[in-house]
């Protein structure tokens, strides 16, 4: 007999900390297990990149240890900074025949060495204006940024069932907490040292983008202005502590950087309708432990003139009150999109 699947710790591994999220599945319905999260020493990453993997691993340990998680095996994923992403139309054929041609032709679509990336690729759907042609979903993530990070979380005493790619990992959240979205939306999950945007047409991921925006910038900004630590300014980014030192500066500073995240964003949405300017935005949902500014969906709002919303993935995940606080769950809610989206995928068939 075949092993019943089970879902896996979705391990969310960033610069700012590390998320873990445990679902169980019944009769439809999605039950919270476990969930957690770790801070990360700042310098176990250097420039968005791991640069002291032993770091992470320990920290990794130390949540798993805490949470006293019983399950070895995981779903994490690989930056999207890392991965190439690209759709690609193709005449209609069956299953062997685009795993026969890939094979022969992937060369012409990845520009790296072929012998050094894992590849898939997935059908998407009839391709627009030619119906003998399919949109095909190819996706390549070099060897070495896989092989890092499986190092990880094996150091972690954790077995990697699957490596995903942040971006399709959100896209799975959306989906698990909003169903079968029909129309075009936007995903934009900002953490500490960068955001991913995901824009999907009626669930159809056609459109990412990595940017260089992220928490970190505005506790930067925070050390560099009152000449204080970096730990000092990430408090007082937090309201943690605001002794002897005026509000209204503090809050110029949020204000001046969140207006360059919604320029950038909006470059990329506007390069977005340079290539799809009949599939017109009809709402964004933000993720990611920086989107708990104050007022910062309003922000997005009122310069994208689109209707804007913070994500929380746990909104249609039965949360076990004598379990879970309630006010904690929609506090970490956002930044756990990423890790609640892992935790959606299932074991492999042995």
């Amino acid at each position: 007999m075949f092993a019943k699947k089970e879902n896996l710790l979705g391990l969310d591994i960033g610069s700012h900390s590390v998320k873990l999220t445990q679902l169980k599945a019944k009769e439809g319905r999605l039950t919270l297990a476990n969930v957690g999260l770790v801070p990360v020493p700042r310098e176990a990453f250097n420039e968005g990149r791991v640069n002291k993997p032993d770091l992470v691993s320990n920290c990794i340990k130390h949540l798993t240890s805490h949470l006293k998680v019983k399950e070895r095996t995981v779903a994490t994923a690989v930056s999207g900074y890392e991965v190439m992403i690209k759709k690609i139309e193709l005449p209609t054929m069956t299953e062997e025949e685009l795993d026969s041609r890939m094979h022969a032709e992937l060369g012409q679509y990845i520009p790296y060495n072929i012998e050094e990336v894992d590849v898939d690729y997935q059908v998407l759907d009839v391709a627009k204006d030619r119906p003998n042609y399919m949109g095909v979903l190819l996706v390549a993530a070099k060897k070495e940024s896989i092989g890092d990070c499986v190092g990880i979380v094996r150091a972690a005493g954790l077995d990697t069932d699957v490596v995903d790619v942040d971006f399709f990992a959100l896209s799975n959240a959306f989906e698990a907490t909003y169903g079968s979205f029909e129309g075009n939306i936007a995903l934009i999950d900002i953490g500490s040292a960068k955001a991913i945007m995901n824009i999907a047409s009626n669930g159809v991921p056609v459109f990412t983008r990595g940017i260089s925006i992220g928490g970190s910038q505005i506790t930067e900004s925070i050390r560099d202005y009152f000449k204080v630590s970096y730990e000092e300014a990430e408090r007082l980014k937090l309201g943690e502590i605001s002794v002897n030192f005026p509000v209204k500066e503090i809050e110029g500073l949020f204000v001046s950087t969140v207006r360059n995240w919604v320029s950038e964003c909006k470059r990329a949405i506007d390069f977005y309708y340079s290539n799809y300017p009949d599939k017109t935005i009809q709402r964004i949902f933000l993720s990611g432990g920086s989107c708990r500014i104050p007022g910062l969906d309003r922000v997005f709002q009122e310069n994208m003139g689109v209707a804007v919303e913070i994500f929380n993935p746990f909104k249609r995940v039965d949360c076990d009150p004598k379990l879970f606080d309630p006010e904690y769950i929609e506090f970490i809610g956002p930044q756990m999109a990423i890790s609640l989206g892992l935790a959606l995928r299932k074991t492999k068939e042995k």
